[in-house]
């Protein structure tokens, strides 16, 4: 073999080695080292399989939450509508061909957990997307997972089977601003045009909890926008947001900034608290000021929170801002 060729099998498998490297490193090979998503092949799967179902703490995956109570778990089918085909753990479905091989896997909470649906996705191979949709007409969503029954290994004895891994989220009802002054009002900032940071946070009540947030609101006690220049705030699992990312709406006696994450669980923000982690997350609002010799300014911010049921609670904090 000739050096130049040699060269250029050098070169190709060090081009191996970077794209493989990269896909250990994305989210690609971590989905395989959950088990490859099933090939689709063959014969359209049909006849009696055997479901099974675990629910796991996304934040403590030590811990079982309980099938029934904390997650209930439907299998159903899409024929021309939707069909129960059964629910719970280790219960027999009838698979037919009009199906095209898949079913779909239908899970609601309690009051005291979220579904994780993205957790939940991504460690089910089986699992080809998620919705969020009213499946059995009682006006309340349902978490909804497209699931695939292709190639289901035969089983030694009983009917063919899989397991689908629900994920839940503890949610945290006192989520919270901090306490004790913080932060502080924001005194003597004269009259030349300068920048303060007003450091909000909130914290959860403890670890391995969570809250689903879905607009964020500031709001001031003038309407002289001359007075000041919104610059940025800082939106945990997000980050810093432009002034104008907020929508600005001028009142009689306020102006309010908002900026909408989303209108459900499925388009909000989860803010989790895992074991042994800082419990702020930070919310830090940048303002440019132009005050006048004796402008008092009250700022309010209000975090938009939705519970497991969907109902909507805030959380606000003031800090006066003054020449």
């Amino acid at each position: 073999m000739t050096k130049k060729s040699s060269n250029a099998w050098i070169a190709v498998a060090l081009i191996f080695l970077v794209i493989f490297g990269f896909g250990v490193y994305t989210n690609w090979t971590f989905r395989l080292q959950q088990g490859p998503p099933p090939s689709e092949t063959g014969a359209v799967p049909t006849g009696t399989f055997t479901m099974r179902t675990t629910v796991y703490d996304t934040l403590d995956v030590a811990t079982n939450r309980t099938l029934g109570t904390d997650v209930k778990v439907y299998w159903y089918a899409y024929r021309n509508g939707w069909v129960l085909l059964g629910s719970g753990d280790n219960v027999n479905i009838e698979i037919e061909e009009r199906d095209t091989g898949y079913i779909y896997v239908v899970c609601e909470t309690s009051s005291s957990y979220y579904l994780d649906y993205a957790k939940t996705q991504n460690m089910n191979s089986r699992v080809k997307s998620v919705t969020y949709e009213d499946v059995d007409g009682d006006s309340v969503k349902e978490w909804v997972f497209k699931y695939s029954m292709w190639n289901i290994p035969p089983a030694s004895s009983g009917y063919p089977q899989t397991t689908f891994y629900a994920y839940a989220l503890t949610y945290d009802n006192s989520f919270a601003f901090a306490t004790g002054g913080q932060p502080a009002d924001i005194t003597s900032i004269g009259t030349s045009t300068v920048t303060k940071y007003i450091a909000w946070y909130m914290s959860a009540s403890a670890e391995k909890k969570g809250v689903a947030v879905y607009k964020i609101e500031l709001k001031v006690n003038s309407t002289d926008t001359s007075k000041w220049d919104l610059k940025n705030v800082n939106v945990p699992g997000i980050g810093y947001l432009s002034g104008s990312n907020f929508q600005e709406q001028i009142l009689e006696n306020y102006v309010i900034y908002t900026y909408v994450i989303g209108s459900d669980l499925k388009n909000a923000v989860y803010w989790q608290l895992p074991a042994n982690t800082n419990n702020k997350f930070d919310l830090t609002v940048g303002i440019e000021f132009r005050l006048a010799s004796g402008d008092k300014l009250n700022w309010t911010l209000t975090v938009y929170q939705l519970t497991p049921s969907e109902t909507s609670i805030t959380d606000a904090d003031s800090v006066l801002t003054s020449a």
